[in-house]
Parts: structure tokens; C-alpha cells; sequence
């Protein structure tokens, strides 16, 4: 987390949430959509008063962006790639929603959204596993859907307020 916080201000700076790892986050991974070829927006709201571990807003955010950005690689090069990044908040709760365009609908073949990556050098499929295993923690959900030509990811987390 230290490195993503050290480099991505030097890079760029879009996002000015009031939360550094989620603003290091989007910052980092808007540069790398750029070099991808991906049109990459965000609209972030972000309680700066929720008491949300870092480390675990890094585990979600991250890794939901790092599979849009796969899906769209995986995607000709003529078709629109593009990711969209929305972080609300409602009473104790924020939402994380990632949006992607994908060129078939991946529960097709793949009810689960098992990791088809064939690359033996490094463990995948973890992903989901943790982005599940930390909205557990928060008493939330991971909700993946397919609509429209869309993929849809919304993570949730219900928090309590620091006092400010």
C-alpha cells in the first residue's frame, strides 16, 4: 500500500476523495487504463468518517478493477473498452461498483467466475474469494451481474463512524 501511496501522486491525480488509498487506487489504475487502451471514469463519495481498514478498501477496490481491466483485454480490439468506477455511500453503508464492458455474458460458460487465467506462475482466483471474504467482514455482500452488454460488480460494506 505504501508504494501505491508514494507513486501514483507523482503519475496523476484525478481523484481527490479526502480517502488516500482510494484516491491512490483510481489515480494508479486511471494511468494504467490509459496505457490500455480503456476509457476509465469515476464518481467517488466516500465517508472520510468510516472506519473501513484501508488494507481492505485496497482489497476490493483493486482487485474489482483489476478484473474489469482483464475482462477488457480479453475483448477485440475494435470493441469499446471501457470501465466505470462509482462509490456512493447511503447512511452506514458505501458501495463499490464496477462496470465493464465485455463482448458475451461470462456466466455463460462459467457460472462460478472461476479464473480462466492459464499462467501457472502465479495463484488466481483469489480475487472474488477476498473481495467476498472482506464484505463478510463488514456485514456486507459481493453482488456480480451480467446486463446489457455490461459486467457489474457492486461490493458493499456497513461501517461504523470514527469520531471526528
Amino acid at each position: 500500500m505504501e508504494s501505491l501511496l508514494s507513486t501514483t501522486y507523482r503519475e496523476t491525480a484525478l481523484c481527490h476523495s479526502g480517502s488516500d488509498i482510494i484516491d491512490a487506487i483510481i489515480n494508479c489504475k486511471a494511468a494504467e487504463a490509459t496505457q490500455l487502451g480503456i476509457d476509465f471514469r469515476f464518481a467517488v463519495s466516500f465517508p472520510v468518517s468510516a472506519d473501513i481498514a484501508p488494507v481492505d478498501i485496497c482489497g476490493v477496490l483493486a482487485n474489482q478493477i483489476d478484473n474489469a481491466f482483464d475482462a477488457c483485454r480479453q475483448m477485440p480490439p475494435s470493441y469499446l473498452r471501457e470501465v466505470k468506477i462509482t462509490i456512493k455511500h447511503v447512511e452506514n453503508f458505501v458501495f463499490f461498483r464496477v462496470e465493464n464492458t465485455v463482448d458475451h455474458d461470462p456466466f455463460e460458460n462459467n457460472s462460478s467466475l472461476s479464473s480462466t487465467k492459464t499462467d501457472t506462475s502465479a495463484q488466481h482466483g483469489l480475487g472474488l474469494k477476498n473481495i467476498h471474504d472482506i464484505t463478510d467482514k463488514y456485514s456486507g455482500f459481493l453482488r456480480n451481474e451480467y446486463k446489457s452488454g455490461l459486467f457489474i460488480s457492486v461490493a458493499s460494506f456497513c461501517y461504523e463512524t470514527l469520531d471526528t
